[in-house]
C-alpha cells in the first residue's frame, strides 16, 4: 500500500506513517517498501509504536517538562527505579514482587491511568501496594528526566491530545497512517491512531482479532473489532476475500517494481 500511494498515487513520503510493533518488523517493512520503489522514500515515517513516540517527543520537547533531552529507561532501569520508589514507600522486597508491582504500573499506563486515578480504585492488597509505590515511582522518573517505556506512549497522547496546534499538525502532516498487528494495540496506541486519523480517516490496518498474543501487556482486541465503528465508511477485506484478492496485488507490487528498475 505505501508503495502504491508513493509510486502509483504521487502522495509525498513525508505524508506517510507506517507503525509496526518490533523493530525487526519495522526493519523489514522499510526494506521492502524500498524494494517496491527502487530505492528508500526520503520523509517517510516508518517504526514501532514507541520509536515514533519518541520521535515525536524529541522533536516537541519544548513543549513538555521533561524537555528534548530525557533518557529512555529499559526495564532493568525501570526496575531499578521501581524499587528505589519501594524504599521510599518501605515496602519489602522480599514481600512484594518489584516485577509484578512494575507490570501492575505498566498496564495502568497502557490504559492512561495515572497514579490518582488508580489509587481511587485501588481496593486490594496488591491494587494498594502499586497505589502507594506509583506516585513515587514517577517523582523518580521526573527527577531523572527519564520516560520509561510505557511512558513514551502516554506523554505523546498527552502531546497530541492537550496541545491542539501539535495534534494538528501531525494530523495533517500524516495523511496516511498505516497500522500493523491493529489486534495488538493497546488504549495508548487506539488514541495515537485516533487522533492522527481523526480529521482525514485515512487509516489502513492490518490484523487478525484471532491472533492477539498481547493481552497481558494491554493490548485490547476491541480496537480491531471496533473498527467498522471508529472509521465508518471504511472498506474492510476478510480474510477469504484477501487470499482471493493476492493474485491482484501481488500483480499490482510486481508492476511498481519493474517499472522503477527500468527507469
Amino acid at each position: 500500500r505505501v508503495a502504491r500511494l508513493i509510486g502509483e498515487e504521487g502522495v509525498r513520503p513525508q505524508r506517510i506513517l507506517a507503525v509496526t510493533f518490533t523493530n525487526k518488523a519495522a526493519g523489514v517493512m522499510r526494506d521492502r517498501i524500498a524494494e517496491l520503489l527502487g530505492e528508500e522514500p526520503r520523509g517517510i515515517w516508518v517504526g514501532t509504536f514507541h520509536s515514533i513516540c519518541a520521535r515525536l517527543l524529541r522533536r516537541e520537547g519544548d513543549r513538555l517538562a521533561r524537555g528534548a533531552r530525557f533518557t529512555i529507561y529499559d526495564e532493568d532501569d525501570s526496575l531499578r527505579a521501581l524499587k528505589r520508589a519501594m524504599e521510599e514507600a518501605g515496602l519489602d522486597t522480599g514481600r512484594w514482587s518489584p516485577a509484578a508491582l512494575r507490570g501492575r504500573i505498566s498496564d495502568a499506563k497502557n490504559a492512561l491511568v495515572g497514579p490518582a486515578e488508580y489509587e481511587e480504585h485501588a481496593f486490594d492488597l496488591m491494587s494498594r501496594a502499586v497505589a502507594d509505590v506509583y506516585p513515587l515511582y514517577e517523582r523518580i522518573l521526573v527527577r531523572s528526566c527519564a520516560y520509561d517505556f510505557d511512558d513514551l506512549l502516554v506523554h505523546a497522547v498527552r502531546l497530541l491530545e492537550d496541545h491542539q496546534d501539535v495534534g494538528a499538525r501531525y494530523a495533517e502532516r500524516f495523511l496516511h497512517v498505516l497500522v500493523d498487528e491493529y489486534q495488538d494495540t493497546n488504549h495508548a496506541q487506539y488514541r495515537i491512531v485516533r487522533r492522527l486519523a481523526a480529521g482525514h480517516g485515512n487509516v489502513c490496518v492490518v490484523g487478525d482479532d484471532d491472533q492477539s498474543i498481547y493481552g497481558w501487556r494491554g493490548a485490547d482486541v476491541r480496537n480491531i473489532l471496533d473498527f467498522e465503528r471508529d472509521f465508518p465508511g471504511s472498506a474492510v477485506i476478510r480474510l477469504e476475500e484477501n487470499y482471493r484478492s493476492r493474485p491482484a496485488i501481488l500483480e499490482v507490487a510486481n508492476s511498481v517494481i519493474e517499472r522503477n528498475r527500468a527507469r
